[in-house]
């Protein structure tokens, strides 16, 4: 079963996607269809997206979603999410309260404001609540083309931001007499070395599509050159 395939299917709350989201989706998650997950929707609109990801998942999987409306309520009431927050999505207070009842989190789905600065602020409250293997994600980026989603963060643009966490995915090779030597090396018979504390130690890909950026998590280990 495909995400487009369960979108169209009869459901009671209804849901926009561009078209094309479908197929990312697939490409993104897939390998999580059917499997009990803690899914968190942030801005869920009228529930179509969290019914989705309910009917996809496994039965035991745990949904959250948050949104700035109070009526969104009715989708916990009627068993569409486990629970649903309601605040900004850049009140510490509010993400605080959902990282207690939703740890370990396996997808994350940014559907809230699409303010530059929103999104890039919340990544950094959620992310260290994402688990080993998880993915998060921040669709409708195309909104940082529009004037009234401009507001930065310190005057650091969200694709700004993501872009340079891609090219720090190398950080490792900075040091060149490490390139040279040390990886060549089995892991084993290196010497002990403190890694300076960088978040790209813990991402595995930062995948850019059209209007979607999605992070997958992975603790890296040191590069490893292996010839045979």
């Amino acid at each position: 079963m495909t995400y487009q395939e369960k979108f169209f299917s009869e459901r009671k709350h209804s849901s926009e996607k561009w078209e094309h989201y479908f197929e990312i989706y697939d490409h993104l998650f897939s390998h999580k269809y059917g499997q009990d997950i803690t899914y968190v929707e942030i801005g869920v609109q009228n529930g179509g997206s969290l019914e989705v990801a309910k009917s996809l998942f496994g039965q035991n999987s745990r949904i959250f979603g948050l949104d700035i409306d109070p009526k969104c309520v009715t989708l916990q009431e009627d068993g569409t999410a486990e629970e649903i927050f309601v605040g900004s999505q850049i009140d510490p207070a509010c993400i605080d309260s959902l990282k207690q009842r939703a740890s370990a989190i396996d997808i994350v789905l940014d559907d809230g404001s699409h303010i530059q600065k929103h999104m890039l602020q919340t990544f950094l409250m959620l992310w260290p609540s994402v688990k080993e293997g998880g993915i998060y994600i921040i669709e409708d980026t195309h909104t940082n083309y529009s004037p009234e989603h401009q507001e930065s963060f310190y005057g650091i643009g969200l694709y700004d931001y993501f872009k340079g966490l891609a090219e720090r995915l190398n950080i490792d090779f900075i040091d060149a007499d490490a390139r040279r030597n040390r990886f060549k090396l089995p892991r084993h018979q290196r010497t002990r070395r403190v890694a300076h504390p960088d978040i790209t130690r813990e991402i595995f890909s930062v995948e850019f599509f059209d209007s979607v950026i999605a992070i997958r998590k992975k603790r890296k280990l040191e590069p490893l050159r292996i010839r045979k």
